[in-house]
């Protein structure tokens, strides 16, 4: 397959609705990132319902784990880690950040997941995806950083101190920090984007040179590339909320 095609230049809707879209922007836009997301999002809203039905038709409504290794007992094993994992960091409250993080866990996960597959491209190798997912987390934390502290979240911005003769730092340390700031979203996009766009170009470089038996190692480093970059957009993400919400203990003891 040339590069960047995939199997969706084969939809026989694919060129109106590109052509629609370039018209709607004034300039070429390529959709297959949008459509292989929502590909994705198909699958996981499949899985979930999937689960769900399982998990309300068992007997035991899923509390005892499956005697072999299965899907279930998988998932249940990552969500485990991760929550943990957001425990340690954020503390006791981090049931309330648990859904958002898990969600962009298995968002990410099987949009990285997609780029294995000869003849599909990842959507998290289009900045436009990631960027996504990084602004989301930016608002998100955000909102509750006000949601807890308050005004408190935006003066610690140019008064990161706390104290009244930190004002007097405001012209130096508000500059930086909203770089700081900004960069944390950009910095998610383009870590994810770089990583999976090069991760993918190794692989389809092997499997269009040699496409048995050779690639097999690449596509297992390339699984865990998957893995891992999901688990650094998660862990950042997390240190991120867990930033926005523990200034108030800090402001008020």
């Amino acid at each position: 397959m040339p590069h960047g095609m995939s199997w969706f230049n084969f939809l026989p809707f694919y060129e109106n609705i590109q052509h629609f879209f370039t018209e709607l922007a004034g300039e070429q836009i390529y959709i297959q990132h949008v459509l292989a997301a929502f590909l994705t999002l198909i699958v996981i809203t499949f899985v979930a319902v999937r689960a769900r039905t399982t998990l309300t038709n068992a007997s035991d409504h899923g509390l005892i784990p499956d005697e072999k290794i299965s899907v279930k007992n998988v998932v249940e094993l990552v969500l485990e880690a991760l929550y943990n994992l957001m425990k340690q960091i954020i503390g006791k409250d981090s049931d309330r950040y648990f859904i958002l993080i898990a969600s962009l866990a298995f968002f990410i996960f099987f949009n990285n997941i997609l780029g294995l597959i000869p003849g599909f491209i990842p959507p998290t190798d289009n900045i436009n995806t990631t960027a996504a997912c990084a602004v989301v987390v930016f608002l998100y934390y955000h909102y509750h950083g006000i949601r807890v502290n308050g005004i408190h979240h935006i003066t610690h911005i140019a008064n990161p101190v706390g104290t009244w003769w930190g004002w007097f730092l405001a012209p130096l340390m508000l500059p930086i920090e909203l770089i700081s700031h900004f960069a944390r979203p950009l910095s998610l996009s383009l870590r994810l984007m770089g990583n999976m766009t090069g991760d993918h170009m190794v692989i389809a470089i092997f499997l269009g040179l040699i496409p048995f038996v050779v690639p097999l190692p690449f596509l297992i480093m390339g699984f865990l590339v998957c893995i891992i970059q999901t688990m650094v957009f998660c862990l950042l993400s997390t240190v991120y909320v867990s930033l926005a919400v523990a200034h108030e203990e800090e402001g008020h003891h």
